[in-house]
């Protein structure tokens, strides 16, 4: 019995024996795989790719797990200056890791050709896109892939049609001008500084209702005649406009998510999001209401956006992001560019160019002096239309951009560079930023960071025409900017409608504008001006 016991015993402690050796194996397999990742993550984000480049690529040194997220930290400033300040260090081609993602910089015509044009193809928006701005954009074009892409991109392109533009959308530029041209007036007659970005937004911000939904009633409490309209704006659009800094930053920050819960970000970036589409579905909800009823679009007060993409679906949720990329486009390009324009051509760097007197001049030649440009005018303002070109080149609003890899590829070698080809792994990232391109001397010469609308025109006068892939402030290739041509008409006929009336005075003429700290670059802290009625000829 006492040996059927001991027995017993030495069975148990086998067994414990055993396990205590498999825990202690357990434990020792743990260890080696916590040291070799961290051997591997040393200075790298985890879980990142390995470089396929790493014999020669450059790039800032990473951290712990990290990487490079402190290095894309712009601490509340513009992420436009961080990027070409990593130019000047590291040059057009680098990398930068961050937690799950490999980042290639590829600030050359060259490799931007290769992603937009040779082998677009292989490079989506992807899942980091629509993680990060899914929220905001939905399912819109900007972070749509394949066949969701293609059909976005049908129905923008019947938006964007010549006959809409010669109607509708022609005739709610016309009418907004007017407001806008009271409301100038009476600001002139207070002799009242205002910020000009501000208020564009506000008249673009109009001009979007009009033109996407026939909206007048929401518009009359962002933008009247009366200056006092100024001191106020809409919940709605103030929470939006709130939210846009820190969508910004997620681009950069893989773990944004919990960087957000933890400061509460989150909180504010959904709120503005939220009351924005409440606007937005409840406008859609309204038609489709009235299409329930018996509403039809009439040809004759011109097809708004809605009901160009009635055409294509009645599902809210998708609407709603289609509309919305309009007005993410639409909006902040305009104004934004438009603001950057004003602030060139009245800046003391650029007085020389003598670009107001010039511009009215044009319209005189051209016959244009009078009333508001249609669409068809604005091609013919040939200085009015190099003055939007190079102000959309160096102060472009959309600064940066990137893609993702659907599979391995190859980018070309850049020989003027010493720059072999580069491997590109399935799931990593490509990131150009257009701010840095358009300050490169090796692409746009050595007087790259001066503001020169004479760049646009040959010895001769004729007009030049940049390839997209060098002039690359409206994208290229298949995702080219398809509001580009509206955007080009809206801001010169914004700027000649001014000039034909008023004066402007800079407040500061010899201010450093800095970029803001946004999705779109515009002014920071916004461009105030006064005007005039102007009495004098050209």
């Amino acid at each position: 019995m006492n040996r059927l016991v001991e027995l017993q015993r030495e069975y148990q402690f086998s067994l414990l024996d055993v396990g205590w050796t498999g825990l202690k194996l357990s434990a020792g397999v743990f260890a080696v795989a916590a040291v070799v990742i961290c051997w591997i993550y040393r200075k790298e984000g985890f879980w990142s790719s390995s470089s396929a480049n790493a014999p020669w690529i450059g790039g800032p040194p990473g951290r712990f797990l990290r990487g490079n997220t402190r290095d894309l930290d712009a601490k509340g400033e513009s992420s436009a200056k961080l990027w070409y300040a990593l130019y000047k260090r590291y040059g057009p081609a680098y990398e930068l890791t961050i937690p799950f993602y490999r980042m290639h910089i590829i600030n050359h015509p060259a490799y931007l050709e290769h992603i937009q044009k040779t082998n677009h193809k292989n490079y989506v928006r992807g899942a980091f896109a629509r993680l990060v701005f899914g929220e905001l954009h939905r399912t819109g074009i900007f972070v749509a892939d394949g066949k969701e892409w293609q059909f976005q991109r049908k129905a923008a392109t019947r938006a964007f049609s010549k006959q809409n533009f010669e109607t509708h959308i022609t005739a709610s530029l016309h009418h907004w001008l007017d407001i806008l041209m009271r409301l100038l007036h009476n600001l002139a007659k207070r002799d009242q500084a205002f910020d000009l970005q501000e208020l564009l937004q506000r008249f673009l911000f109009c001009l979007f209702l009009r033109i996407a939904f026939h909206e007048e009633e929401l518009a009359r409490g962002v933008l009247s005649d009366d200056p006092e309209c100024l001191k106020s704006i809409p919940e709605f659009v103030e929470a939006y406009d709130k939210a846009h800094p820190m969508l910004d930053r997620r681009r950069r920050d893989s773990l944004w998510k919990l960087n957000e819960r933890l400061s509460g970000d989150d909180k504010v970036t959904s709120a503005g999001i939220a009351s924005f589409y409440g606007v937005i579905d409840g406008l859609i909800k309204k038609r489709l209401d009235a299409m329930a009823n018996g509403y039809k679009p009439n040809p004759d007060v011109g097809v708004d956006l809605l009901d160009v993409f009635l055409q294509s679906t009645t599902d809210i949720y998708t609407l709603g992001g289609m509309v919305f990329s309009f007005l993410n486009a639409g909006r902040d390009t305009t104004a934004y560019t438009t603001a950057w324009m004003v602030k060139e051509m009245y800046h003391k760097d650029n007085l020389h160019l003598d670009a107001a007197r010039k511009m009215r001049a044009e319209l005189e030649e051209q016959g244009l002096n009078s009333g508001y440009l249609d669409y068809a005018d604005a091609p013919r303002l040939k200085f009015a239309n190099a003055m939007w070109d190079e102000t959309a080149r160096l102060d472009t609003v959309a600064p940066a951009g990137q893609m993702e890899a659907a599979e391995d590829d190859t980018l070309p070698a850049i020989p003027e560079f010493n720059i072999p080809p580069r491997k590109i792994k399935k799931g990593d990232l490509v990131a150009f930023q257009n701010y840095v391109i358009s300050r490169m001397p090796e692409v746009w010469g050595d007087d790259a960071t001066m503001f020169n609308p004479n760049r646009w025109f040959k010895s001769n006068g004729e007009g030049i025409s940049y390839s997209p892939f060098k002039y690359h402030s409206w994208n290229a290739g298949p995702r080219s900017c398809l509001g580009r041509a509206l955007a080009t008409y809206e801001g010169i006929a914004i700027v000649s409608a001014i000039l034909q009336r008023f004066d402007i005075v800079l407040q500061d003429p010899v201010k450093e504008y800095e970029p803001l700290a946004a999705l779109n670059m515009g002014i920071k802290d916004g461009l105030w001006i006064k005007v005039k009625e102007q009495t004098r000829g050209v």
